[in-house]
């Protein structure tokens, strides 16, 4: 667009306005919607770049050197954020496509965090895991965060531990070794030694 057709568009614009809808939304600007006039600017104005803007909005506008800047879209108030393609969600209900979100590499406060790499404070893993214990006590569950994990041991050598005769008062102790084996002790024979759960001596 030349100088010239730039100062034709200018003296048509309207004076004292500031409120206008919002047109159409280009790179380098947006058209505008004055009140009373039937079709939209051709001219182009300058945005707030601090905000985001879309067809249809209501905007407020401040004159200057002749021509309108928009400021900001107006209307009712918003308790929350849609971040469609934002550097960063801090506190988002739902990122889509942003870098630290929803196809991000991390999503510091968000309710939802569709694909991320890390979620410090997220409802829920978006796949479920399984948590497995092995060696002396096996047990087994999945995991999704929706609730906590209770499983049950179902792998305990129990037959190695215990009283191979009647019922009696003999006691029995186990601990944790600093290897990490579960390991007992039993006053049923040499109650002075610890014993691994294959029956070995510790």
């Amino acid at each position: 667009m030349t100088y010239q057709e730039q100062q034709q568009l200018q003296e048509r614009q309207p004076e004292r306005i500031h409120f206008a809808t919002i047109d159409q939304v280009y790179e380098d600007g947006v058209t505008l919607l004055f009140y009373g006039q039937s079709s939209p600017s051709q001219k182009r104005y300058q945005c707030n770049r601090f905000a985001v803007f879309h067809a249809g909005d209501r905007v407020f506008l401040a004159k200057d050197s002749g021509t309108y800047i928009v400021l900001f879209p107006i209307g009712a108030p918003k308790s929350s954020f849609h971040a469609d393609t934002a550097g960063s969600a801090d506190a988002a209900d739902t990122a889509v496509t942003a870098e630290k979100a929803a196809q991000a590499d991390r999503a510091e406060y968000a309710q939802q965090a569709g694909t991320a790499a890390q979620a410090e404070k997220a409802d829920r893993l978006t796949t479920s895991r399984t948590v497995s214990l092995t060696g002396d006590v096996t047990a087994s569950g999945s995991f999704s965060g929706a609730s906590n994990l209770s499983m049950a041991a179902t792998g305990v050598k129990a037959g190695m531990v215990k009283d191979q005769y009647s019922p009696s008062n003999r006691t029995i102790q186990f601990r944790v070794a600093s290897s990490g084996k579960l390991q007992f002790k039993s006053s049923y024979y040499d109650s002075g030694s610890w014993y691994n759960m294959d029956g070995s001596r510790a």
